[in-house]
């Protein structure tokens, strides 16, 4: 209660002096005129520029539509196109998973021509922020695997 008094004191001091044209909006009249800063200035040019790229991606790109494939829908794809069981291909698909995840982390590149290429990457050190605190916070490195699509996959997808 006692805030909300001393905010109408601090609005009533800033007000011209028709309160009414304030309550109804109209009022237009300053005592004193504006005054940016050039940092206020980049910063709202930076805000428009940002807003006309977000408008212009949006515009670009048609939002992808992809359907999701889980593990027992390939196991079932693969069983149906070599002929095998579905426990067959499950244990093929595992093998298969579990090599390249060894190999990775053997710090081994697997290539698998015409699909693509599995490594392993060093991420670098960086500063990073809390984004609840603001408070900022050293980002250790790191090792992330990764996946390089083969120009044969990608020349597949844009078909």
């Amino acid at each position: 209660m006692k805030l909300s008094l001393i905010l109408l004191a601090i609005l009533a001091l800033f007000l011209p002096n028709n309160a009414d044209a304030f309550a109804r909006g109209t009022a237009t009249t300053r005592s004193q005129p504006l005054t940016a800063t050039s940092t206020q200035l980049y910063a709202a040019a930076k805000k428009k520029t940002a807003k006309k790229k977000k408008a212009a991606s949006k515009k670009a790109a048609a939002p992808l539509e992809v359907e999701p494939l889980k593990k027992p829908e390939l196991v079932a794809e693969i069983a149906e196109r070599l002929d095998i069981t579905k426990v067959a291909a499950d244990a093929a698909l595992t093998a298969v998973i579990e090599t390249i995840a060894d190999s990775i982390v053997d710090k081994k590149k697997v290539s698998l021509p015409g699909f693509g290429t599995f490594q392993l990457k060093q991420r670098a050190a960086r500063k990073g922020r809390n984004p609840q605190t603001g408070e900022e916070l050293d980002i250790a490195a790191s090792l992330a695997p990764s996946f390089s699509a083969a120009k044969g996959l990608k020349e597949r997808a844009n078909e």
